[in-house]
């Protein structure tokens, strides 16, 4: 809250307020994460109904089509690699000669802006990738497509294999994705 009230310039008792109000309205939602070590905080993100702001007839054109693709992982597989490799190459030349951390951190600002990514971490096991927010969610429920081409996308502008530890359309609290870390690479530490 502290970041809302100074990018706003209000006191943090009125960005609480707004936030309050938001939650009655039913546009934000809240949630507790865990730390490692201390309190947890609280995370605020839109609501589907805050987010639905597609047009009925191209959410139903959109339904529609991914409904016809059924199980065809040949078709599936294909829209796929064309989707994330179109997103991909719109963020490349932003990600191109940065070091691990800047690429991490700049990969993430990226697909921050397209509504796939919020911040990223690091744990034991690797780097953390977080999005609190699903930005297709209708779509999520029916189809892997868009989750498998966000996956493909980060993959393909990190360098890096990336699995997909959990899904906010299967009831987790945030999409997570882990690239694990390599013996021989230095970690990252910085939470962003």
């Amino acid at each position: 809250m502290e970041d809302l009230a100074a990018e706003l310039s209000i006191t943090t008792a009125a960005v609480r307020r707004h936030l309050d109000n938001l939650r009655a309205d039913g546009l934000v939602d809240v949630k507790a994460v865990k730390q490692a070590t201390g309190r947890p905080y609280h995370v605020f993100f839109a609501t589907e109904k805050a987010t639905q702001t597609m047009p009925p007839a191209y959410a139903d054109l959109l339904e529609r089509m991914l409904n016809s693709l059924g199980e065809r992982e040949d078709v599936i597989a294909a829209v796929m690699t064309s989707v994330a490799e179109s997103l991909a190459s719109k963020h490349r030349s932003e990600v191109s000669g940065l070091t691990e951390e800047e690429l991490v951190a700049k990969v993430t600002a990226s697909l921050r802006a397209e509504g796939i990514l919020d911040e990223w971490r690091t744990e034991a096991d690797g780097i953390h990738l977080t999005n609190g927010r699903c930005p297709y969610h209708k779509a999520a429920e029916i189809s892997k497509l868009p989750c498998e081409s966000d996956k493909r996308a980060i993959e393909l502008l990190l360098g890096h294999d990336v699995e997909q530890l959990n899904r906010i359309v299967d009831g987790a609290s945030c999409c997570e994705y882990l690239v694990r870390v390599q013996p021989n690479q230095p970690q990252i530490i910085e939470l962003r």
